[in-house]
């Protein structure tokens, strides 16, 4: 019997040689320490367990229950009995897994019916389903552009779509974030020939900012660019319809593919991409996260195709959501720690002023002491995620949670930063 792949084997230096080691960067990482400690749950600010679901009083792996202000469950639908009898059906008729891609076996009813559902609503050709939303972005940005072809890229948007836009045959230019005047500099400069695609979220996760999308539009008509709209924040949250950010300002019908996470607003896991029919052949003929990844398991499809035409008949909901985003940024506006301004369902606290840095010993800081004390948040104080001395507490609200429960964790989220920064102080801002 063989002793396996041990620990020690994989941090043994010994036999490369004199080689550097190229699991260094693994070893090295400075985040790493901030991740889950097994026997302390909630030790550090990043992958805290939970042992519930993500209510807006959710119950953690420490045995207690805290107003949660960490999770995408932005409709609060996760908990739903609904979308959970839904996905309980799929299990039983389905089974746990496809077993497959979408192109062998991997296809069901469910994943036609989502597509389906999701186009309708959009008000496009087509929809295709993928198993994430990072898939969804690396399915359409890969696929798209030759090399004689332009990425213009805000330089805020999500992770996924940095990847994906290198992913791309075509070049990748990133112009400053939320700056109209740097896209229209870059956009002029462009051979007139050359294809060109403008890649934007509709709301920016990290700070819940909005894409000035009227004036991007205008620029795309102007110098023939296709646009794309990553709505993964924004879906569920805003406009009349809870369609998101495009929606909210009217500008849908001239955005060419939309790209969505099903983990936000429908509760599930998953992605998808809401363009042409011809645009969604093409994808389904050759990126490879939906050829060769194998297809979401019928349960999360059921969840999400719920989910979806629930948000469909109760738009009030999004009603709800954008209420309790207004309340919860006036409780802490009114406890001097404003947040940043934004319309999604993202609330952004930082964690510095004037006088000291919003560090990553600040932002751990403030985030420990809110959790302590009954509030879960997420903790963002490191670059690139933000600004080097710009840390953040990430609040994402729910349309479920109570007005009390929002005043209790704003004052508390409030005292948590004060603190902070009086106590652990930071370096002074230069």
């Amino acid at each position: 019997m063989t002793e396996g792949l041990t620990a020690a084997r994989v941090d043994a230096t010994e036999g490369l040689r004199g080689r550097r080691d190229p699991f260094a960067p693994l070893h090295d990482n400075p985040l790493a320490a901030m991740n889950r400690d097994p026997e302390h749950p909630g030790r550090g600010a990043l992958a805290v367990p939970t042992d519930g679901a993500p209510l807006p009083v959710t119950r953690y792996a420490d045995g207690r229950e805290r107003i949660n202000l960490g999770t995408g469950n932005y409709l609060g639908l996760a908990g739903d009995p609904r979308v959970v009898e839904a996905a309980g059906a799929a299990l039983r008729r389905f089974g746990t897994s496809t077993s497959g891609s979408r192109v062998l076996n991997g296809t069901t009813k469910l994943h036609l019916e989502l597509e389906a559902e999701l186009a309708d609503f959009y008000g496009t050709e087509d929809a295709v389903l993928t198993s994430s939303g990072v898939n969804a972005n690396v399915a359409l940005l890969s696929s798209i552009c030759t090399a004689d072809d332009v990425l213009l890229v805000d330089s805020h948007v999500h992770a996924s779509l940095h990847a994906a836009a290198a992913a791309s045959r075509g070049s990748v230019s990133r112009w400053g974030h939320n700056d109209v005047s740097s896209l229209a500099r870059r956009l002029e400069r462009l051979d007139p020939r050359a294809g060109v695609v403008v890649v934007v979220d509709g709301v920016y996760s990290m700070t819940g900012e909005l894409a000035p999308l009227v004036e991007i539009t205008e620029l795309c008509a102007r110098y023939g660019a296709r646009l794309i709209v990553d709505e993964a924040h924004g879906l569920g949250v805003l406009g009349e319809t809870g369609l998101g950010t495009a929606e909210a300002l009217d500008v849908l019908d001239r955005v060419d593919a939309v790209t969505i996470a099903l983990s936000k607003s429908l509760a599930s896991v998953g992605g998808a991409i809401m363009t042409t029919r011809a645009a969604a052949d093409g994808i389904r003929a050759g990126a490879m996260p939906y050829v060769f990844s194998a297809a979401n398991d019928p349960s999360s499809v059921a969840a999400a195709l719920t989910s979806v035409r629930i948000l469909r008949a109760e738009p009030e909901r999004v009603v709800r959501l954008q209420e309790n985003c207004a309340l919860l940024r006036r409780v802490l506006a009114d406890s001097g720690t404003p947040s940043i301004v934004g319309g999604g369902a993202v609330v952004a606290v930082p964690t510095g002023n004037a006088e000291v840095s919003g560090d990553a010993e600040v932002t751990g800081a403030a985030w420990r002491l809110a959790f302590d004390d009954g509030v879960y948040t997420n903790a963002v104080g490191g670059y690139p995620a933000v600004p080097r001395g710009k840390g953040i507490l990430r609040l994402a609200v729910m349309a479920t949670h109570t007005e009390e429960q929002l005043h209790r964790a704003g004052e508390i989220v409030a005292a948590a930063v004060h603190r902070a920064r009086r106590e652990v102080g930071g370096r002074p801002v230069a």
